[in-house]
């Protein structure tokens, strides 16, 4: 299965930086508790969240407790790297904090969110990743998902999708889900395209509070998960 760069940004949001943010990791709510330097994902996967990065939706100079904003590395080389921190929950880790303290406004408190999320861009092409395919799917346009973070579960729904046959794109599908186990999904990634979009921009909500996010992109093959559709 080939994830477009939308259903990628769908996938790492909600699958692994939901996972990385330090209160749910606190609290017993993240598969990755515990798993700081440990080896979480193929080593094709780089994982980051970039509030620096000028016009993106999810961009500041600030968070709501006036820590400046960075780059932050989640998985690097498919090793855990870091978590997402406020003031609070680094203080209890005993970390730095991370810039990810965010409120909704004057009356919330602010609380570890995400900004712009994506997996940093590979060296394979797309058609190379569709070329090397006996049977699969190619999913595009990601409409929404959601995940279980305690369970390590994941769903993603597209739009649309096209089925894949000896190497070559062929029927449409529609309305298509795809759903698996976080980790497992995150191992069996066996190619990254250097193509790369970050064209997701959309509001995340987290304990009714909202914030401003996007996510994005390489495509990605993913080597087995479970789907659901309609051709």
């Amino acid at each position: 299965m080939i994830f477009h760069p939308s259903i990628t940004g769908l996938f790492v949001h909600e699958a692994v930086g939901h996972n990385a943010e330090a209160d749910l990791v606190f609290s017993g709510a993240s598969i990755v508790a515990g798993r700081l330097g440990t080896k979480v994902a193929s080593e094709l996967v780089t994982i980051v969240d970039d509030s620096t990065i000028e016009k993106l939706n999810g961009s500041y100079s600030y968070d709501s407790e006036c820590v400046a904003g960075r780059k932050r590395v989640i998985v690097e080389s498919g090793m855990l790297k870091g978590y997402l921190h406020c003031l609070e929950s680094a203080a209890r880790f005993g970390a730095e904090p991370t810039g990810s303290g965010r409120a909704q406004d004057a009356h919330s408190m602010p609380i570890v969110r995400m900004s712009n999320t994506f997996i940093e861009p590979g060296k394979r092409s797309l058609d190379e990743m569709v070329s090397e395919m006996g049977e699969g799917i190619l999913l595009e346009e990601g409409d929404w998902g959601y995940v279980m973070t305690e369970r390590g579960q994941f769903t993603c729904r597209a739009h649309k999708g096209r089925l894949i046959k000896d190497g070559k794109l062929g029927d449409p599908t529609r309305e298509v889900s795809v759903s698996g186990m976080t980790l497992q999904a995150l191992e069996d990634i066996d190619a990254v395209s250097r193509e790369f979009a970050t064209d997701m921009p959309g509001t995340c909500g987290k304990q009714m509070q909202g914030a401003p996010v996007q996510g994005g992109g390489p495509y990605i093959r993913v080597k087995e998960l479970v789907v659901g559709g309609q051709e």
